[in-house]
């Protein structure tokens, strides 16, 4: 079994200290038994991070296409992550908050994407798809070839400013989204109980699913915790990730921090090597703190 985990580090100093003091034995035994592999990714400033890269590369897809993945799409139609967002303005920027700070019901959302197929309508060839309340997904044959945009996972939690598309047409969807949403009924009761207006939407993950399925098992609970900058939520599913598919008999693992993705696979050992590992534990601290 090949497990991939996302957003296993992050280069915040806070996080990192919050791994330091975190006890992940079965996480330690496999680093100790498998051997490195391949590494994908570059820095921190790609528009998609490590996991996806390293997704697209298992798949054999030249670009990452999560929003294809997600809507588990053929490669007939170009997909877009349409993600809702709170755009925070203050003294210093614009900060785009993390969809989950929205807490949107599913019904709620059903009536933003309502209102917003006026600017994707079906009548000119766009499918949609409502993944759950903070992930919508559309799709076209061809308007959206071409286009280029950061992950929300990339965006959220972050200024703005470095993560705007360069693309006009994907600037002016938005500006169209923020027009339609401002003043919005729904936006009006949701400020009334204290709720966040969903003032924008974030435009993302485009691509066409144009490889093979991985054979690979995604556990992303790690995500939501570390993107809404809740670290102690972010250490406890990492415990509860240690207690469960890391001590199960893997034969593969990825690692995923905000730069790289690296592979760990068991192989055939020397009677060198394996005296080695015997004897000279791993630095798991290190090897995540180098994602």
């Amino acid at each position: 079994m090949h497990l991939m985990i996302p957003h296993a580090s992050a280069l915040d100093e806070a996080a990192r200290h919050a791994l330091s003091g975190l006890a992940l034995p079965n996480l330690a035994a496999l680093l100790a038994r498998l051997s490195p592999g391949k590494s994908w990714g570059s820095d921190e400033f790609s528009p998609h991070p490590p996991h996806h890269i390293a997704l697209a590369a298992l798949r054999g897809q030249a670009e990452p296409s999560a929003a294809a993945w997600a809507a588990n799409a053929g490669p007939e139609l170009s997909w877009a992550l349409v993600t809702p967002v709170h755009l925070a303005v203050g003294t210093d920027g614009v900060d785009v908050l993390p969809p989950a700070a929205l807490n949107l019901s599913e019904s709620d959302a059903a009536r933003f994407t309502a209102l917003l197929r006026e600017l994707w309508p079906q009548s000119e060839g766009w499918q949609w798809r409502l993944l759950d309340a903070t992930r919508w997904a559309i799709g076209h044959a061809t308007a959206l070839e071409g286009l280029h945009a950061a992950s929300i996972e990339r965006a959220a939690g972050q200024r703005i400013e470095p993560w705007l598309p360069d693309s006009r047409v994907l600037r002016r969807w938005q500006n169209e989204a923020q027009m339609l949403m401002h003043g919005h009924a729904l936006n009006e009761e949701r400020e009334a109980r204290g709720a966040h207006a969903v003032n924008s939407v974030w435009i993302g993950d485009i691509g066409r699913a144009n490889g093979q399925p991985a054979d690979v098992t995604v556990d992303a609970r790690l995500t939501e915790p570390l993107l809404n900058g809740d670290l102690a939520a972010w250490a406890e599913a990492w415990q509860r990730l240690d207690a469960g598919p890391l001590a199960q008999p893997l034969t593969e693992l990825t690692l995923c921090g905000e730069r790289f993705a690296r592979h760990f696979i068991a192989q055939p050992l020397s009677l060198i090597e394996k005296l080695k590992r015997r004897w000279q534990t791993p630095d798991m601290a290190a090897t995540l703190e180098a994602l």
